[in-house]
């Protein structure tokens, strides 16, 4: 571009008090002032612009803020930010304390409405400590209030109640805060920068434990101390050269403060970082054009230990305080503040060129250049030690990693990975994941399923890279882009890593010792019950880690239970899963049923397991059987379902015979039936099953009568000889092929030859005495066939 041919823009919740910086700060020969939103090559806009102002920005087009930053300027998105990266670290850490104890630097935070509960029981536990009320979404102290009765928090959406930090160290016997002011330069790579100036913030009041209800007392903001009339200097901020000689003075060391600071500021933009990246990519926003000046707000307590408070979303650049107390030397620091981040982005030279050289070459490039003209601002991230902050990041992304390795003065280790809360499950060469607290099960492809498979096992980021670089090699005519393939490796793990599939392994093996903070590893699905059961032609292995699933299921699957040590593996998998909510069965990675209650997993197991029982032309039957050890059989049908198994229950009682639920076809036994060994549906409650008796399941022999339950009335007999037609009527619904699929034309003619066979009654439920000793009468007399075959 040619000289004055670039143009600048001022918006937002403003006023030219907090503009005038960045004008001053911009070279006139280079700048002219836009006439309107529509056409800048750089934005300074005070508060949050819509998302359509990101569409246009990139490396020659830049605007002040980064798309995602509420995820720290948000009172109540800032705490569960941080509580979020530190359950990941302790995750990592496996009980170890020497990253997340660096963690402990916010005060308790209690969202409305969702912890309007927990505040309450805190405030229960803890009667003499004191909370302060906050707007969630507000700035310069508004709304700010010690809460005084708990009962009387506001629930709304709105609100939040924050711990009150006891004991603040204080200056001149004034509590303070310390602003801090902190630059996001670049988002990939990551960059963060602190200044080496800002302000200790003095309230008006002495600081009084007596008092403290007095908000000129335990408030510092500038917008609330200056309404104090009563004060000689109602507004007095003390620049960090002068406060930390004073610090000296006290006999406190300053350096050791402001290294925990600085750390601080870190692992709290480092908080931010996988909202603003994801934020980004949704709206897409080219982040090359993006940065953000932030405002932090800490306190000291009488420890000399730092807190942060919260994080201002465009900070105020206007003077607060008058000469007398501060006021020039405020103005020179947020003056040389913005010019020093104009200069530092690069915004006062010549439109950029592209770069030569490899991608690894311009990154790195960048980034030193950036640093070697950053003025007062220190950097943090990637700092002096690259390595620090790279554990505290989700997963690093390629472009952070090949920069920290460029500036580390020794060899970094590769970050390795395993499970956090994803299973995998495999079915013909494919990988897929289940979610294990949402319930979500996705398929990967074959190159996600080697990624996945390498990293599980061990492999690190740019050893997967390599095998897919490799692997390119032998079967693309063309040598394949390398740098392309890393950053998709380190992408796709760092999704996963965000996603918590998989998560940063800092201490002993996920499949090691319980951890030493006394939490149990993440349990694997196979870690209470695994079983392999036959049903029909259906064989699979069973897994599931409930405690409470294991014990309502186990007695009710133990007769289909196989041996079968040699062949488990491969066997489908069979599963059931603790979700969010309830439970999802299952198979082969395929999810048959979700979001099932705890007495809901019998009958949807039981029913998959039915349907999956036939295999080519056999006829699965949802229906009972009553056997004897001759071999002679009953079924009984299902098409009440009020009903359940009591006619089944009730005969194998009066016949002292065995019983269980579900009867196979098989299209090679001719006339035989081949028992399923189904758990039966006892008639005393809705959840409440039997177990097949054992030997059912898998015992063959000749049905003598197909039955059906009746509470209507019968005569003094207790049976009715059903046609053919309503036999099939009352059957047909329970009966299904392979697959579960409906009987086609075939099956259905073979199902009405078969029941021509049988004897056929509907049975009165209320004479059960008499229908059964009806039933011995006429079947038993009849000699029946032997068993065909076993088990």
């Amino acid at each position: 571009m040619t000289r004055h041919d670039r143009q600048y823009w001022m918006g937002g919740n403003r006023s030219y008090e907090q503009d005038r910086f960045f004008e001053e700060s911009l070279d006139k020969s280079l700048w002219q002032k836009a006439e309107g939103p529509e056409n800048w090559d750089a934005c300074w806009y005070t508060g949050m612009p819509d998302p359509e102002f990101f569409s246009q920005v990139g490396p020659e087009r830049k605007i002040n803020h980064i798309p995602g930053n509420n995820a720290l300027t948000v009172k109540s998105r800032l705490y569960r930010s941080l509580m979020d990266l530190r359950d990941r670290v302790e995750r990592q850490e496996k009980g170890g304390k020497h990253l997340t104890d660096r963690l402990a630097f916010v005060p308790k935070v209690f969202s409305m409405p969702e912890d309007y509960h927990a505040f309450q029981q805190a405030a229960l536990d803890n009667p003499d400590k004191r909370w302060l009320l906050k707007p969630k979404n507000a700035a310069r102290g508004k709304g700010i209030q010690l809460v005084g009765d708990p009962a009387d928090v506001p629930m709304e959406s709105s609100w939040m109640v924050q711990e009150y930090l006891e004991n603040p160290h204080t200056m001149h016997g004034r509590k303070y805060v310390l602003r801090l002011y902190v630059l996001v330069s670049s988002v990939s790579p990551f960059r963060v920068y602190l200044y080496h100036q800002g302000f200790a913030k003095l309230a008006s009041m002495p600081y009084d434990e007596e008092n403290a209800n007095n908000p000129y007392s335990y408030l510092t903001n500038p917008d609330v101390n200056a309404l104090n009339l009563d004060a000689d200097v109602p507004v007095e901020f003390v620049d960090f050269e002068r406060y930390r000689a004073w610090l000296r003075e006290q006999g406190h060391d300053d350096e050791a403060l402001f290294a925990k600071i600085e750390d601080m500021v870190a692992l709290t933009c480092l908080a931010a970082l996988e909202p603003m990246r994801e934020r980004s990519r949704v709206i897409g926003a080219d982040t090359r054009g993006c940065y953000e000046l932030m405002g932090i707000d800490c306190l000291i307590d009488a420890d000399i230990k730092p807190w942060i408070l919260e994080c201002n979303l465009s900070p105020s650049l206007e003077v607060c305080a008058g000469p007398e107390s501060g006021g020039d030397i405020e103005e020179r620091i947020k003056g040389s503040i913005v010019a020093d981040m104009v200069e530092m982005l690069g915004l006062n030279r010549p439109a950029h060129k592209e770069s030569s050289g490899s991608m690894v070459e311009q990154l790195v490039r960048e980034t030193q250049a950036e640093m070697a003209s950053s003025g007062g601002f220190r950097n943090l991230i990637p700092g002096s030690d690259p390595s620090a902050y790279l554990p505290f990041m989700t997963l690093p992304r390629l472009s952070d990693w090949v920069v920290a390795q460029a500036l580390s003065d020794r060899p970094l280790k590769p970050p390795r990975l395993e499970r956090w809360v994803a299973e995998e499950t495999f079915s013909e060469d494919q990988v897929y994941l289940y979610d294990t607290r949402l319930g979500h099960l996705s398929s990967l492809n074959e190159t996600a399923s080697l990624i996945w498979l390498m990293a599980t096992e061990g492999a690190g980021p740019d050893d997967i890279a390599s095998a897919l670089v490799e692997s390119a090699l032998k079967s693309m005519p063309t040598a394949p882009d390398a740098w392309a393939i890393r950053n998709d490796v380190w992408n796709t793990l760092a999704d996963w890593v965000n996603n918590r599939f998989l998560v940063q392994s800092e201490g002993p093996s996920a499949n090691g010792d319980a951890l030493e903070s006394g939490q149990p590893p993440f349990p694997e699905t196979s870690t209470m019950m695994s079983m392999a059961l036959s049903c029909g032609r259906f064989q699979a292995r069973f897994f599931t880690d409930s405690a409470p699933l294991v014990n309502r299921i186990e007695s009710l699957l133990e007769p289909m239970a196989i041996s079968d040590e040699a062949g488990k593996d491969s066997l489908p998998r069979l599963e059931i899963v603790r979700d969010t909510p309830g439970f999802t069965l299952i198979l082969d990675g395929q999810v048959i049923r979700s979001r099932l209650s705890l007495a809901a997993v019998v009958p949807a197991l039981a029913s998959c397991l039915a349907t999956h029982s036939a295999r080519h032309d056999d006829i699965a039957i949802d229906a009972g059987l009553v056997a004897g050890s001759d071999g002679e059989m009953f079924l009984v049908s299902h098409s009440e379902p009020s009903m359940r198994d009591a006619l089944t229950l009730a005969l194998s009682t009066q016949w002292r015979m065995d019983c269980g639920r579900g009867a196979l076809l098989k299209s090679t036994d001719g006339s035989c039936v081949t028992g399923l060994g189904l758990p039966l549906h006892n008639s005393d409650g809705d959840d409440v099953f039997t177990p097949s008796k054992a030997g059912i399941a898998g015992f063959a022999g000749r049905v003598n009568a197909v039955l059906v339950p009746s509470d209507e009335s019968l005569g003094d007999g207790g049976l009715q000889p059903l046609p053919v037609n309503e036999s099939l009527r009352h059957l047909i619904s329970s009966c299904c092929g392979e697959d579960g699929r409906p009987l086609d034309t075939d099956g259905f003619a073979r199902l009405a030859d078969w029941l021509e066979g049988r004897e056929r009654y509907l049975v009165d439920m209320n004479n059960l005495e008499a229908a059964a000793a009806a039933l011995s009468g006429r079947c038993f007399e009849k000699a029946p066939q032997k068993a065909s075959g076993g088990r």
